[in-house]
């Protein structure tokens, strides 16, 4: 699997940790389990999640008015009640199934100001390293890179 290749890529690397992350290197020195802690504090921002959750209130505010006011009253009428349901909404380009996401990207225009705007929120989310390297949350425990898959990697120690 392709995220198991990047795995082997940044356990290897000779750049510690690899461009663009955040934490502790990886050295020779250091034990399995000290590696395993070191690449689950890895943070990655700067790039969009496939899969992250933002408030109401953050989609309202990256909304362009003159995109806003070229919908349909029944359409302006759905996005402010999206941005108005409390708590946190799942988000990101794997999500374009479900409600906020999939409404976005319907009533806004792809080159718009809106995408653009939520583009660059996406952008601010801090993420784990496995998160942002597609590692599936079903194989990790509470999505962390574990001893299986270091096994499944070809035996990373």
């Amino acid at each position: 699997m392709a995220y198991y290749t990047v795995l082997i890529a940044a356990w290897n690397s000779s750049i510690q940790p690899p461009a663009g992350v955040t934490g502790t290197g990886l050295s020779s020195g250091q034990t399995t389990a000290v590696k395993l802690a070191n690449i689950n504090g890895w943070t990655v921002t700067g790039s969009v999640p496939t899969s992250f959750t933002v408030l109401g209130s953050d989609i309202f505010n990256a909304i362009a008015f003159s995109e806003f006011n070229a919908l349909t009253a029944a359409q302006q009428s759905n996005v402010l009640a999206l941005c108005e349901v409390p708590g946190p909404m799942l988000g990101g380009s794997a999500n374009i199934s479900r409600m906020a996401p999939g409404m976005i990207v319907a009533y806004f225009p792809s080159s718009g100001v809106t995408i653009a705007n939520l583009t660059a929120l996406a952008k601010t989310v801090t993420q784990s390293w496995a998160q942002s390297n597609g590692y599936p949350y079903a194989s990790s425990i509470q999505g962390n890179i574990n001893q299986g898959d270091l096994a499944a990697a070809g035996g990373l120690t």
